[in-house]
């Protein structure tokens, strides 16, 4: 009884049974996005919204490959200050990237990001990447930036709670 479970687990290695599961990168980061809180926060040297955004939900997940995939959904304007009839909406912001920022040598920095994907006009966004990772990144975070007036602004979205 014992060879014969010996040489189905032979038989399950060499023919590969395995190899999926030793394919998948280790998970650095799995967690929600919350919204920027316009508060003035920096992150990374990124600044913050210029204004008050909201999010029903969001998630980013970063394998220690650099495949990173964001979902972002319903993030649109909260803010009073704005017309309404673009309140409740991406007011413009029709691209985001996903950036990573990586805290070391005594400041945060991006050190690496997306190219530019969609955001619809309902705030909602779809991200999938392979980024080049740097060799250390003391406690990483994900965020998500506006692409407004041509240029790559301030953040939107990070993980974190």
């Amino acid at each position: 009884m014992t060879k014969i479970l010996v040489s189905l687990l032979a038989s399950f290695v060499v023919s590969g049974l395995t190899v999926p599961f030793a394919a998948h990168a280790a998970e650095i980061i799995k967690a929600g996005l919350v919204a920027c809180p316009h508060d003035g926060t920096v992150l990374g040297g990124v600044n913050s919204c210029g204004k008050i955004w909201k999010l029903k939900s969001g998630e980013a997940q970063l394998g220690s490959d650099g495949t990173l995939k964001v979902e972002v959904k319903n993030l649109v304007l909260n803010d009073s200050t704005v017309p309404p009839d673009v309140n409740g909406t991406a007011d413009g912001v029709s691209q985001v990237v996903a950036s990573l920022v990586c805290t070391g040598g005594g400041s945060a920095r991006v050190a690496a990001q997306t190219d530019l994907v969609p955001l619809s006009k309902s705030g909602d966004a779809k991200i999938q990447a392979t980024l080049t990772l740097p060799k250390t990144c003391i406690a990483p975070i994900v965020i998500i930036r506006e692409f407004y007036d041509g240029k790559i602004g301030g953040w939107l979205a990070a993980t974190g709670f």
